[in-house]
């Protein structure tokens, strides 16, 4: 039995691992779904303060407070830049690392610093509109490579807004993750991103990583939720 600590992205919360709870509980696991400050069912703490430090925190307690090791620790999208903050300061709790189409930062880079041109300038151009200038409007899922009518309106129902400040604020990288070497990331190619394009690439050249593309949209854990749990299922055999 292996432990997942299953992070959401941007705009989401821990309801979008619905679809990948259930498969991997069958086959015996331990996973958490945390949501995090300022998403989801706790929207209601957002506030414009509420930064990526906020949220590394968020996870960082989980793993403390319900006392979890080894930990297979999976981060979409925006979550990528917690998780691997996470396990540069915890690295002792975390077995390996997965990444969902998920940005990976280095020392003192922020999200907004990994973001294609493109969508930066959307981002920039919706906080125009905002008379606080701090909160950003969820994507749609169309923009984000959702086709099904009906898993886009509950996808749509579920998002919320978010903290500009989260994106914004840089990461503090020590050196520490280095000691995670089992990691894997996922790229699938339904959302439009030369950085995630980059990353696949750099893990699929690494010796001890692995790099897989799935056809399906940004929202993966939701639109390609079985060959998702089987590449999970893999990493916690590689245990």
């Amino acid at each position: 039995m292996a432990t997942f600590v299953l992070v959401h992205g941007a705009w989401h919360g821990g309801w979008c691992w619905s679809r990948i709870t259930p498969r991997l509980r069958a086959a015996g696991h331990n996973v958490h779904t945390p949501t995090m400050t300022g998403f989801g069912e706790r929207s209601h703490l957002l506030t414009k303060d509420v930064g990526l430090e906020t949220n590394v925190v968020d996870i960082m307690n989980v793993l403390q407070w319900e006392d979890l090791s080894d930990v297979i620790l999976v981060a979409q999208s925006y979550a990528g830049m917690v998780t691997t903050s996470v396990a540069d300061r915890m690295p002792d709790r975390v077995a390996a690392l997965v990444y969902i189409n998920a940005f990976i930062p280095t020392d003192g880079i922020s999200q907004n610093d990994l973001l294609p041109d493109w969508r930066r300038e959307m981002i920039e151009e919706e906080l125009k509109s905002d008379p606080d200038a701090w909160r950003m409007p969820a994507p749609t899922p169309e923009l984000i490579g959702v086709t099904d009518p009906e898993v886009a309106a509950w996808i749509t129902d579920k998002m919320t807004v978010q903290s500009a400040k989260t994106m914004a604020d840089r990461a503090t990288i020590t050196g520490g993750i280095d000691q995670i070497t089992n990691r894997t990331f996922i790229r699938a190619t339904g959302y439009r991103n030369s950085t995630f394009d980059a990353t696949v690439k750099e893990f699929q050249a690494h010796p001890q990583w692995q790099g897989i593309e799935l056809d399906t949209s940004h929202d993966a854990m939701i639109t390609a939720a079985e060959e998702v749990t089987g590449i999970l299922q893999g990493v916690a055999e590689s245990l």
